[in-house]
């Protein structure tokens, strides 16, 4: 057995050390933008970019969790082992009393939403959709530091990362509104008019009417009440049809995901 030199353990560095949740929030906000910064050099910086700022979005929630009481934090409070994860931390803060509002609760599950498609599905390398979610992802950081941990983020941003950080904050503000109550992309609207007027599919000469919102049977299934808030992805609200390519939308023919199925290639 090799024994340490007791002089040279009090030179060398602590092995270990431990970051708070906010900490490694903020470790990933920053990293999640060194990653945006390369997208322009490397598309495949995209879904770490995506994912990186989706996990400082879910630690800064558990944060606020913690602030109420720390056993908060944990997914099931009689046997603390495993961390809530986006969409129950959200409804957590709600039944803790915090104001949670409409625009929150869509963010948070648009966050988790690119997540899953990131981490467990294909993911499209589009820039301008990719750059249209991120924009939105990282304003919707900078609203919830403020509205709930009562600072700005900023302050927590690497000095090299204020001059993307400023353009992200200039781009957002120019390219969206709010359009059915929710954000979204400037063009969306017009999106979400035109899907209006295509209320089937058609194939093998057989018509196939397209769902409303709220009337998929399979969202129906896992949660009755799930159109009580727009859509997540498109904006659009109950009894509207579906923006093209939204991937809430389900296939009239096979009941599955619209945008996952093949149905309509023949056409």
């Amino acid at each position: 057995m090799v024994e340490t030199d007791p002089r040279e353990a009090k030179k060398s560095p602590a092995i270990f050390s431990k970051l708070s949740l906010i900490e490694n929030s903020y470790n990933f906000l920053n990293r999640s933008l060194q990653h945006y910064r390369s997208t322009s050099r490397n598309v495949h910086d995209w879904p770490f970019a995506i994912l990186h700022i989706t996990q400082s979005i879910e630690l800064m929630l558990k944060h606020a969790l913690r602030k109420i009481h720390p056993i908060l934090v944990f997914e099931n409070v009689d046997h603390p082992k495993y961390a809530v994860g986006l969409e129950q931390a959200l409804t957590r803060l709600a039944n803790a009393g915090i104001a949670i509002d409409d625009k929150e609760k869509l963010n948070i599950m648009r966050a988790a939403n690119y997540r899953n498609l990131v981490v467990h599905y294909e993911f499209e390398l589009n820039k301008f959709e990719c750059k249209k979610i991120y924009a939105q992802l990282f304003e919707f950081a900078h609203f919830f530091h403020v509205k709930h941990l009562d600072s700005e983020i900023h302050e927590h941003v690497a000095r090299e990362h204020w001059a993307v950080e400023a353009r992200l904050m200039t781009y957002f503000r120019k390219n969206f509104v709010v359009y059915n109550g929710v954000e979204m992309f400037k063009e969306n609207p017009a999106d979400i008019v035109i899907s209006q007027r295509q209320t089937y599919f058609e194939v093998d000469g057989l018509k196939y009417p397209r769902f409303r919102y709220g009337d998929e049977p399979a969202w129906l299934e896992l949660s009755p009440n799930f159109a009580n808030l727009p859509c997540h992805d498109c904006g659009v609200v109950k009894g509207q049809y579906h923006a093209e390519r939204c991937d809430v939308e389900r296939c009239p023919k096979c009941r599955g995901s619209l945008l996952g199925c093949n149905c309509w290639d023949a056409e």
